[in-house]
Formats: C-alpha cells, sequence, structure tokens
C-alpha cells in the first residue's frame, strides 16, 4: 500500500512502499514534491487524480484518508503564493515572432509521435509545419525566427558545458545529413542547464565561466532547420519524476488541468522561469486557441 511524505507527527509519511504502476510514477513523484513545498491546492488535486484512476477499494480508502489530512492543513496553513523561480534573462536583443512552443504532451522529439501537441496554455492541436504555433510534436523548447548572425545571450550566469558541432544524423525535413552548433550552458545551484541551438557561429569555449547577457554565439540556421532561428530550450537536472534530467517549460503551466508532462513518469514540473520584464513574447501563440484553421 502507497504511504506519503511526512508532514507532522502521525502523518503518513516515506516514499510509495512499492513501485506504483507505470502511468501513476509521475503522479505520486509530484505529489511528494506538492507536499513537501506545502502546496496544499496542487496536493489535493493531485490525490483527487489518484482516486479516479484507483479501483482497488483499500488503496482509494488510505488515499480519502490521506486527502482529509490535507484538507486539515491547508485550512491551518492556508496556500503559499504560486511558485516562482525568477532566474532567465531574455536571449537575444528586440523582438522576434515565437514560431514553436514547448509540447506539454512529450516533449521528447522523435520519440514522442503521438500527434499531439499541448500548449503551456493547455490548448491542444494536431502539430505541422504550417502550423504558426506548433510545428514539431514532442518539441521541448521555444523557437524564435531571427535574421543569421543575431547575437545569441546567456539567458544566466553559468558555465558552459558544451561549445561544439552536434553529432552528425540524417534530418528528415531536409532529406539528408547535418551537423548543427550549439551551446550548453549549466546554471548552479539552479538546478537548470540551458540550450542555444541552430547557431552559424559560436563565441564561447567549454568550461568557460559566462554572466548572464554574454554574447554566447550568433544564430543561424545550421542542423536541422528549415529557416534561421533560435532554439532556446531549458532542462531540470533535479526534482525530477525519473531522477534524470528533463525538459521544462521556462514559460510555467497555466492549463486549467494538471500539467500532462508534470505527471508522465519521465517529465517534470515546469515553472515560470524568466525574470521581471525578461520574458520573449509570445505573441499570437500565447492565446493559440484562438486561431482558426487549427484543430483544438
Amino acid at each position: 500500500m502507497y504511504q506519503f511524505v511526512n508532514i507532522s507527527p502521525g502523518f503518513p509519511q516515506g516514499s510509495p512502499s512499492s513501485p506504483p504502476p507505470g502511468s501513476l510514477v509521475g503522479v505520486y513523484a509530484q505529489l511528494s514534491r506538492a507536499v513537501e513545498r506545502r502546496d496544499w491546492s496542487q496536493a489535493l488535486r493531485l490525490v483527487d487524480l489518484l482516486l479516479q484512476r484507483s479501483p482497488d477499494p483499500a488503496q482509494r480508502q488510505e488515499l480519502e484518508n490521506y486527502r482529509l489530512a490535507l484538507e486539515s492543513h491547508r485550512s491551518a496553513d492556508g496556500d503559499p503564493p504560486p511558485p516562482q523561480w525568477p532566474l532567465l534573462h531574455k536571449p537575444f536583443v528586440g523582438e522576434f515572432p515565437v514560431t514553436n512552443l514547448f509540447d506539454h504532451d512529450m516533449p521528447l522529439g522523435e520519440k514522442d509521435g503521438n500527434g499531439r501537441f499541448v500548449s503551456g496554455q493547455g490548448q491542444v492541436w494536431l502539430p505541422g509545419p504550417l502550423h504558426p504555433c506548433g510545428k514539431s510534436d514532442g518539441h521541448a523548447g521555444y523557437d524564435w525566427a531571427m535574421p543569421v548572425g543575431t547575437p545569441i545571450l546567456a539567458a544566466a550566469s553559468g558555465r558552459v558545458i558544451l561549445a561544439r558541432q552536434e553529432p552528425q544524423f540524417l534530418c528528415p525535413s531536409l532529406g539528408r545529413p547535418v551537423r548543427g552548433l550549439r551551446v550548453r550552458i549549466r546554471h548552479e545551484p539552479a538546478g537548470l542547464e540551458t540550450l542555444y541551438a541552430h547557431l552559424s557561429q559560436i563565441r564561447v569555449q567549454e568550461g568557460q565561466r559566462v554572466a548572464a547577457g554574454d554574447v554566447i554565439g550568433l544564430s543561424g540556421d545550421s542542423g536541422c532547420a528549415s529557416g534561421p532561428h533560435l532554439h532556446f530550450e531549458v532542462r531540470r537536472l533535479d526534482q525530477t519524476n525519473s531522477g534524470q534530467p528533463a525538459p521544462v517549460d521556462p514559460y510555467g503551466w497555466f492549463g486549467s488541468d494538471l500539467d500532462p508532462w508534470s505527471l508522465d513518469p519521465l517529465g517534470a514540473e515546469s515553472l515560470f522561469l524568466w525574470q521581471v520584464g525578461q520574458a520573449p513574447s509570445l505573441g499570437v501563440c500565447w492565446q493559440a486557441q484562438q486561431l482558426s484553421g487549427h484543430p483544438q
């Protein structure tokens, strides 16, 4: 039978005593973190999800008891403010149109393939090369179209852990082998990494320390790119459901339901990571569900 996080004397404690079903690993992992940070509202939503998915009467009774305990703590402590983690600066100067968003339904690139795109506001559509906001099924970052040679800036201070050509691979959309230029920066103690891809030039070296706003390269269309743009990606190195690094949405999650990626066994929670005034505009893609001609 499942046990949970200890938040007061006599409260159920520990991690699950036996591994939950594969589809629920991420739910239990997120529930543990929600209780740890005393986010009672989110914890209650997750328990309700578990109740919906738990056919075993004994397990349901345990979850009902756990829910009552959570409600008691919520009544006594109240809810904390929404989680914020301001860290990132804009990785370029000026405004450029966003052309591809983070897919909250399995942002695993070619390993996704479910034909379904979920934006950070919870809109669902069919991804495709002509869609203005969700071109790539499983897209793990954000794309901004910009001229070749646009200076790309470090989004936060950290250490460059990769600054080179990627290994050659076949790009399906171009029908030929490609090798793109990319830079990856590790940001400690935040436990994050940022990736900057499709560059035309690299201006830093591996092992180099950089500050937010330092020029790390120039934009381009190297690698598997149909046109010049910056691919920007963020990964969490800890606090993930699998214990392994996982891509996250730096704009967070604003959908009315629970974030599907935060519940996935390979996923992680996405928080709003931009410092005040630093988040690049998403333009019409912020309200992508209003676009006509695209399945919802």
